[in-house]
């Protein structure tokens, strides 16, 4: 997956509530449950939770039921589908590197790809959103510059490979980790002079990170690691399917798995042991409770805590699984006649001029990165990243805080009678860009996360497990599921 400047990488999760909206918790007791009985029950249907699903039951011939809060699969895919021309517009995942013979999977579903053409983004016009003026002074470092500068990064991220693929097997021991990993983004920086490629890095995978500079690199080259550094660099190839909508894929996914995928619906309660998993699921939309029986439950959601509640965590699970810290993005299809066709606003700090690159870090936090026309169209595309406790009602307050400070500036002229920035689409993306602190990495964080996989008949996949690019989550999982068949 490549995600166009002023993005972060965008991934299929899944999350849950305990009591849904419209259920009460007594269709817990007076709702009789149906029974099923599966092999493996995986939680979450976006990128990884729907690969893994089609590969269980197709490939090795598994029974399983796919449980998903969301009405569809495909999780960050987010397509918006333009009611009156029936053209689809994708907000979330913009496409895709082809790593490990990814396209193979399009095309088991009869879905045809091309390159991508998409433009990343459209020409800028940079605005500080705080004061909503137009900058004067700020230029991208050249694109030699810049190539240059991802080619010193490329030599870094490969000399680390096995560190981030697939996933966390190979990750050394703490007193084996390579020192680059746990210093600052910024330092590493200097030390490898790779300022020239941070608008690069930061526009494609690091908006909606807080105090991205000082970040370590590790939460830095697991979004933007050596197969998106390549495919920027035209090394490797990018690609999107030729309708133009990236949630065909997953509709065809939901027509193959049909009955076995519980969509609106959310784990109200579970029982895990070395024997198996019991799952007692609700779906938001009638109520009703399933109660799924399975020798093994993959868990393919964001490990949050909200999502994690249902699970009855051990005090193993939850010294692990708690030190996950994440990042919350929105995103959305806006419209206003106003708004430059064939152009994007971004958001870029004054003091980002003069070549000050890395001023593009220090946004206020949360803010809306900007709109991006899509290409002949009068729609464009935005994200509003913030922290987990960022709402949508707030984050869509801000995209209409930040249109109306630009009109009040004269950066945008309001044509014809004055009329508000309009939301055509807005999905909550969940949480985003799971990490850790330093300690807990120095303390065998990693070697303990892996050493749950399997543990309580629970199997894992997903960002949080592997490089959180569609494609590479494809590949970790394809290592997790032969594990996963051989303990059954």
């Amino acid at each position: 997956m490549l995600p166009t400047p002023g993005s972060v990488a965008l991934f299929g999760l899944f999350c849950l509530d305990s009591v849904l909206a419209g259920c009460s918790d007594k269709s817990l007791t007076t709702n009789k449950p149906k029974v099923i009985n599966k092999d493996v029950v995986v939680i979450g249907g976006g990128a990884s939770g729907a690969y893994a699903a089609v590969r269980l039951r197709e490939d090795y011939g598994l029974t399983v039921a796919v449980v998903e809060k969301e009405a569809q699969l495909g999780g960050h895919v987010n397509t918006w589908v333009d009611p009156a021309t029936g053209r689809g517009f994708d907000a979330g995942v913009q496409s895709y590197v082809e790593v490990g013979n990814s396209t193979a999977f399009f095309k088991r579903f009869g879905i045809e790809t091309g390159p991508n053409t998409r433009p990343a983004q459209q020409p800028p016009q940079y605005v500080d959103f705080v004061t909503g003026k137009r900058l004067t002074n700020y230029t991208l470092p050249s694109t030699e510059d810049r190539n240059d500068a991802l080619r010193r990064y490329l030599a870094v991220a490969e000399s680390v490979l096995p560190v981030f693929e697939p996933g966390w097997w190979t990750f050394p021991e703490p007193n084996a980790i390579p020192e680059d990993l746990l210093l600052s983004f910024r330092d590493v920086m200097v030390k490898y002079n790779l300022t020239s490629a941070v608008p690069q890095i930061l526009g494609l995978t690091g908006g909606g990170i807080r105090d991205f500079m000082n970040s370590p690199l590790m939460w830095v080259m697991r979004p933007f690691g050596v197969d998106m550094c390549r495919t920027i660099l035209g090394i490797n190839s990018g690609f999107i399917p030729t309708s133009g909508k990236n949630q065909d894929l997953y509709d065809a996914v939901l027509k193959l798995l049909g009955s076995d995928a519980f969509l609106s619906s959310t784990v109200v309660s579970s029982k895990r042991t070395d024997k198996g998993v019991t799952v007692d699921v609700r779906n938001a939309e009638t109520c009703k409770v399933t109660r799924i029986i399975a020798k093994k439950l993959l868990f393919a959601a964001s490990p949050t805590r909200e999502n994690l509640e249902p699970f009855s965590l051990d005090k193993t699970e939850q010294e692990v699984l708690h030190k996950f810290q994440f990042t919350r993005p929105f995103v959305g299809v806006v419209s206003h006649p106003s708004l430059p066709l064939g152009a994007s606003i971004t958001n870029m700090p004054e003091h980002a001029q003069g070549g000050n690159w890395t001023a593009a870090a220090d946004r206020e936090f949360p803010y809306a990165s900007g709109f991006n026309n899509f290409a002949n169209s009068s729609y464009f595309r935005t994200i509003v990243g913030g922290d987990t406790s960022l709402t949508e009602k707030r984050a869509r307050e801000i995209l209409h805080e930040t249109f109306d400070r630009l009109v009040a500036a004269g950066t945008i002229t309001q044509t014809g009678p004055p009329q508000p920035l309009q939301i055509l689409y807005f999905k909550n993306h969940y949480t985003m860009n799971a990490h850790v602190s330093n300690d807990a990495i120095r303390s065998g964080f990693v070697q303990r996360l892996n050493s749950l996989q399997g543990r309580r008949s629970t199997w894992y996949t997903g960002s949080a497990w592997s490089v959180p690019i569609t494609t590479s989550l494809w590949v970790f999982t394809d290592t997790v599921l032969p594990k996963l068949v051989d303990s059954l």
